[in-house]
């Protein structure tokens, strides 16, 4: 049984699983309380400035929210804040306490920087065009994203099932038992909406994503991202790293290219990666970007789990 250390006096009880966001998260001003207290994140986040070659600086901390909700605008900067976000945990807290990282969907990327995997130059172009091939795709096959939450698998897939028969509908997030997002075209995304509420689903959202990630409708930019992820150079995982595609907890560069190549159109099994959190026993996650979507999701499923966000937990670590 791996032995863990002592961690700060902060509610840092090892084993610590860290979690990167996805889209859907950012809001401007996002970073900034982060680049103002700590130099290591106020120096991550002017590099990827350097590195893209864009105003990732005034987007974050400033927006406009506009401009920043563009995708190829919001993936880079998302990427940009976590990753700060985890320079500034790593300089005050034990990383040998870390068991693994796990990112949603986008957050991924991040997860394979803070993992090694991947150099954080890299994951930055990475996801730059990553940004701008989902982007593309979004003007030649347009779609939706909703969140249904209260209904269980079955009640979804006769959703989708009905709803296919107006357009192209695919589960792209399973992130809990109860907690579904559907992916697909317009009207079908709409009929589903309207059949979600039907079944009194305790939640039926439209998210905010022009696109329909997570789905055929991806297909193109895809396979343009797959030569690139074929020719990254990839390093084995120094912290493990827990795959949204099955669950597995990942250890080599061979596993890591096969997530890595199918990430745009395979759905994200999120509740199988908090199922991999509990069989490594983490009982603590930290959500290292804007928010706490995979904390509070944690905190529902993974029984006495004590969860943070960065900030609270990097502003509490310095009063402390």
């Amino acid at each position: 049984m791996t032995t863990y250390p002592a961690t700060a006096p902060v509610g840092l009880i090892p084993p610590v699983a860290l979690l990167f966001p996805g889209q859907g998260v950012q809001r401007p001003g996002m970073g900034l309380d982060l680049a103002r207290r700590f130099p290591e994140a106020d120096r991550a986040i002017s590099h990827a400035e350097e590195v893209l070659e864009m105003p990732v600086r005034r987007l974050c901390f400033e927006g406009p929210a506009e401009e920043l909700l563009l995708t190829e605008n919001l993936q880079p900067c998302l990427v940009a804040v976590s990753y700060a976000a985890f320079e500034a945990y790593r300089t005050r807290f034990d990383t040998t306490s870390i068991a693994a990282v796990a990112g949603h969907s986008l957050g991924e990327i991040s997860a394979c920087a803070a993992s090694g995997i991947i150099s954080w130059e890299d994951a930055l172009l990475l996801v730059r065009q990553r940004g701008r091939l989902m982007a593309d795709a979004a003007t030649t096959n347009p779609g939706r994203m909703l969140a249904v939450v209260g209904l269980s698998q079955e009640q979804i897939e006769e959703i989708r099932q009905e709803a296919s028969r107006a357009g192209g509908i695919w589960l792209a997030n399973l992130n809990s038992s109860n907690q579904f997002i559907l992916s697909g075209e317009a009207v079908a995304i709409e009929v589903a909406e309207t059949l979600a509420n039907r079944a009194r689903a305790r939640r039926v959202v439209l998210l905010d994503i022009p696109l329909g990630a997570h789905s055929p409708l991806m297909s193109r930019a895809a396979a343009k991202l797959a030569e690139t992820v074929r020719a990254l150079p990839l390093r084995a995982p120094q912290i493990p790293l827990i795959a949204n595609g099955s669950g597995f907890v990942l250890h080599s560069v061979v596993a890591v290219r096969s997530e890595l190549l199918g990430h745009l159109l395979r759905p994200v099994l999120w509740a199988r990666t908090m199922a991999a959190m509990q069989r490594l026993h983490v009982a603590t996650v930290v959500e290292l970007g804007p928010g706490r979507v995979l904390a509070s999701l944690a905190a529902k499923h993974m029984a006495g789990v004590v969860t943070w966000n960065a900030d609270e937990l990097l502003i509490e670590e310095m009063g402390s």
